[in-house]
């Protein structure tokens, strides 16, 4: 008898599938037009109309190598190159391959003047293989009021929504220097740390994007005892930031710390 249940079941899944692919292709010939709603100036878009990446493997995508960046970084820092190298130019950029090996997918690249690479990006290719099948399409393109000023980063302009979390970097002050740390707290040779004025830009500036997803503002950066006494860093702006993140509508506001 359980056997019986399970190839019904079985049965079951098979038809719901077909039936879907049936009712998607019906409803492609005369679709309804898609609802625009209050927070996006333009109209969902359906799966169909959604843009995909080239995704599987073996593929080749762009890349950065790990030895130009920070040699990149710190020639800006030091003067001796001009910040808008990072929006006009591909510095550090360099093509790699995505591709399977013994059960992993790995990122193999070269770099013309520091050598080989190979990063592990997954150690389950079925898994990873889920992960990208699963992918539903990127979102409506940004727009706005001052979108084309804010999403100016070169390569890394964002062009398609928007984020479900703004992260707001307080400080990079940290007694530690833990490896995964994506704030690289204590390990670029300066100390970054926002003024007011400036959390309350951005704060302004996340609202003025569409479509405005942004729910959440995550308050993060270094280690906020490694602050000095006395200067205005991250236990003294939490709270006006909070304050301001709820004058701009957002919701959710946080406060956490890269490990």
């Amino acid at each position: 008898m359980p056997k019986a249940i399970k190839y019904v079941e079985k049965a079951a899944v098979y038809a719901a599938k077909g039936a879907w692919v049936v009712y998607e292709r019906l409803n492609r010939i005369s679709p309804n037009p898609s609802f625009t709603p209050k927070w996006s100036d333009k109209p969902l878009q359906k799966s169909y109309q959604k843009e995909k990446p080239p995704l599987g493997w073996p593929r080749t995508t762009d890349s950065l190598c790990p030895k130009c960046v920070p040699e990149i970084r710190k020639q800006i820092l030091d003067g001796k190159l001009p910040h808008e190298v990072l929006l006009n130019e591909k510095v550090g950029e360099i093509k790699a391959q995505i591709i399977e090996r013994d059960g992993k997918i790995l990122m193999i690249k070269d770099c013309p003047k520091h050598g080989h690479f190979e990063d592990v990006m997954s150690i389950d290719a079925k898994f990873f293989k889920h992960l990208e099948e699963s992918f539903p399409g990127r979102d409506i393109r940004a727009h706005g009021k001052g979108d084309e000023e804010l999403h100016h980063h070169g390569t890394s302009t964002v062009t398609h929504g928007r984020g479900s979390v703004l992260t707001i970097d307080l400080t990079n002050r940290c007694n530690m220097m833990c490896d995964p740390c994506f704030m690289d707290a204590n390990q670029v040779g300066f100390v970054h740390e926002l003024t007011w004025d400036e959390i309350k830009t951005m704060l302004d500036n996340a609202i003025t994007i569409k479509p405005k997803r942004q729910m959440s503002v995550q308050f993060s950066g270094g280690e906020q005892g490694a602050v000095p006494r006395g200067c205005r860093g991250w236990p003294a702006l939490r709270l006006p930031s909070v304050r301001r993140h709820r004058q701009c509508g957002q919701l959710a506001p946080q406060s956490g710390q890269p490990v």
